[in-house]
């Protein structure tokens, strides 16, 4: 089994729900490729009951179907469950299963990109908020795991929400890139054995996002590495800046606009600034941008000592978004591996 690098904190918060005694609803969010399902994977393995991944842009019957037959995996038995008719039909098979779990002891359900499940007139977000109130919190022994990437949709109906879920989410998770010790030594743990400087130059470019370390080879130097992923045809991150904002966000024009606007300015902007520079007009929708920002890991904030709110600095934090907007992959294409290193690196 890959071993589960970092992520002290989120461990210690899913430690201490599954030592509670009491029901737990927990949501998960970050980025897309950040680890999310990964880390509910390892880390409560043993806990696992029931896990179901929603599916992006399907019917309303073909993810109840999808329920069906990932409670036929759990249980051991594909026609013990009929497909149900609705997102309340489905959450009363739930319960039916979960009963000698949780008469066991702690049982998890994890549902990941559970935004993806609560598609127009489907009837989920009112189920499962039934399902929740009426049952699950009347259940010791359950955990229950949302997870999601499109971090608009996370913040607005779970984080935010003001029916049915409002105040019931018992932990909040954010889950962010590795650090750079976090990235360093989780290309150790991969057998990937380069010096700082390599590791600092890749740092400089993907992040700290698992999923973009996980392609490094063993035995290529950093420049190697940098030259297979960002700037050949087939390469990883080449056309990843066109989908990342947009599969996490609803809207994703706005949100490029302002980390565009700060992406020109290395020592951040603040609100009035970024209102100004990205030419949007000033109201709450900037505020509700830069929240999903911030949530998602993209963008940071910070007050400064003695300064109003309104003297908020914001800043771009997403080291591959900097790379790519600072420098422009499409520009790279006719520039050596040396050249490449030497502009995004000093």
């Amino acid at each position: 089994m890959e071993k589960l690098i970092g992520r002290e904190v989120e461990k210690k918060l899913l430690n201490e729900a599954m030592n509670s005694g009491t029901p737990e609803l927990i949501a998960l969010f970050g980025r897309r490729r950040v680890g999310k399902t990964f880390l509910i994977r390892q880390y409560l393995n043993k806990h696992l009951s029931f896990e179901f991944v929603g599916t992006r842009d399907a019917k309303l019957n073909e993810q109840l179907g999808n329920f069906s037959k990932a409670l036929g995996a759990a249980v051991g038995n594909a026609k013990l469950y009929q497909k149900p008719a609705t997102w309340a039909d489905a959450f009363d098979q739930l319960s039916h299963f979960l009963m000698l779990k949780l008469a066991a002891g702690r049982s998890v359900v994890f549902l990941d990109e559970f935004s993806w499940l609560s598609t127009h007139k489907s009837g989920f977000m009112p189920a499962f908020d039934h399902w929740w109130n009426s049952w699950g919190t009347k259940q010791a022994n359950l955990v229950v795991v949302i997870c999601g990437s499109a971090a608009s949709w996370m913040i607005q109906n779970v984080i935010n929400n003001k029916g049915g879920l409002h105040n019931r989410i018992t932990r909040k998770i954010r889950l962010l890139p590795f650090n750079l010790k976090e990235a360093e030594e989780f290309l150790k743990a991969r057998q990937v054995n380069l010096d700082r400087y390599q590791i600092l130059q890749l740092y400089m470019i993907m992040g700290g996002i698992p999923h973009y370390l996980k392609e490094i080879h063993k035995g290529e130097s950093s420049m190697q590495a940098i030259d297979r992923i960002c700037f050949t045809k087939d390469g990883l991150l080449q056309s990843e800046f066109k989908n990342l904002y947009h599969s996490l966000f609803d809207d994703a024009s706005r949100h490029l606009v302002v980390v565009r606007a700060l992406s020109g300015n290395n020592s951040g902007l603040t609100r009035g600034e970024i209102i100004i520079k990205a030419g949007l007009t000033s109201g709450g929708t900037i505020t509700g941008l830069l929240e999903e920002l911030i949530e998602s890991g993209f963008v940071t904030a910070w007050q400064p000592y003695d300064k109003k709110s309104r003297d908020t600095i914001y800043k771009l934090a997403d080291e591959f978004t900097h790379f790519y907007l600072k420098w422009g992959l499409a520009d790279f294409f006719n520039r050596s591996i040396m050249e490449k290193l030497e502009w995004c690196c000093f």
